[in-house]
């Protein structure tokens, strides 16, 4: 009698486990984000539409992580290309950014979002300039597009190396200081050889890739890019959801020969990643490329650093890399904003008084959503 019940019940759990696996959508994960986490920095970019599509999209991503267990993010860094809306101007897609993030998340500090500028971009005072920023929990090195500009080979190619020059003390300095923190390198253009511009996009990346590729070695360095969304040019390397780790390789241009198929391949020694294009992508769907428009929650824990990849419709990948420094307790944990990551703070304030207003009319009107 015994033995026909356990035999039951052991029908009847096995049948409920199929059941749930039936309803349970494929890829789906029941715990996205890791509770050992100490810090969480999401990261988007290109944001380039002529509506409120991408605001919407950025969202409707947050909302879908936030109900998959990530708490309130210690920051949001976006990698450029803001909007299409008012000629380019970037400060209105700065607001609606900030809008978006804190109505799914009403209590998290809008000074802890932190743009850089993309090639789209007139100058704003919203945007961080080019250098170092202590963010608590990690290092953030922001490099923006006059610092190391698309269409490389009609630009000066001392700009890049002085960029090269600059970073490399930085870290060195880290380095010196025994500052064993995670640094995140956020730029819009890319560091890996495309056919974009005849090859000539980011002719001069070799010297910046050099820097950080010597430096991490010994350091925990994610680079973070955007830019490459509106063709099918990193096809080779995910898509529009790309991720490299140290160890693989990846295509850099020679700064000697522009060219379509003139590159060195080095062996990375970081993570590299884009921070997930949220507006649009002319990427292809294939078996080792995506079309996707997503947003990227990086989780840094003590010894390990995970990157959970989110698209409108759920979780769309993971990856977790090991860390060379784990990470000393408390003295990693907690940052401030208590003033915005921008060039010019009362600027800035004037310049999103403004174009809240603005915005507001416009909503008023029917034109955006705000």
């Amino acid at each position: 009698m015994m033995n026909r019940t356990v035999k039951a019940f052991t029908f009847v759990l096995a049948l409920l486990m199929m059941l749930t696996a039936a309803v349970m959508p494929f890829g789906a994960a029941q715990a996205s984000f890791s509770p050992d986490a100490y810090s969480t920095i999401v990261t988007a970019s290109d944001f380039q539409t002529d509506d409120a599509a991408a605001y919407n999209r950025f969202a409707t991503v947050l909302g879908n992580m936030k109900k998959d267990g990530m708490p309130t993010p210690h920051s949001v860094l976006v990698g450029g290309d803001y909007t299409k809306i008012l000629f380019d101007i970037a400060a209105p897609g700065v607001v609606l950014i900030k809008n978006r993030y804190l109505s799914v998340y009403p209590d998290a500090n809008p000074n802890s979002v932190v743009c850089i500028q993309g090639n789209h971009d007139n100058p704003s005072p919203a945007f961080a300039k080019t250098g170092l920023y202590d963010m608590g929990t990690y290092s953030l090195y922001c490099i923006n597009e006059d610092s190391f500009p698309w269409l490389q080979y009609l630009r000066n190619e001392s700009t890049v190396k002085k960029t090269a020059s600059d970073l490399e003390a930085t870290l060195k300095t880290l380095k010196d200081k025994g500052d064993t923190r995670p640094v995140i390198v956020l730029t819009h253009v890319p560091l890996h050889h495309t056919t974009r511009a005849g090859g000539g996009d980011n002719l001069y990346a070799s010297y910046i890739f050099n820097v950080l590729n010597n430096a991490a070695k010994e350091m925990d360095i994610i680079f973070l890019f955007g830019h490459n969304h509106s063709s099918a040019y990193d096809d080779y390397i995910g898509g529009a959801a790309n991720f490299l780790k140290a160890g693989d390789t990846i295509r850099i241009p020679d700064p000697a020969k522009r060219s379509e198929d003139t590159y060195k391949e080095e062996i990375l020694n970081f993570t590299y990643t884009n921070c997930g294009y949220i507006g649009y992508s002319g990427n292809t769907d294939s078996s080792t490329s995506t079309s996707k428009l997503t947003a990227t929650a990086i989780e840094l824990c003590a010894d390990r650093i995970n990157f959970v990849r989110y698209g409108e419709d759920g979780l769309f990948s993971t990856e977790s890399v090991k860390r060379l420094n784990e990470a000393g307790g408390s003295a990693d944990t907690g940052a401030s904003f208590e003033s915005p990551v921008v060039e010019n703070e009362s600027r800035w304030k004037t310049s999103e008084r403004f174009w809240s207003f603005v915005l507001k009319i416009l909503s008023m009107l029917g034109f955006i959503e705000f």
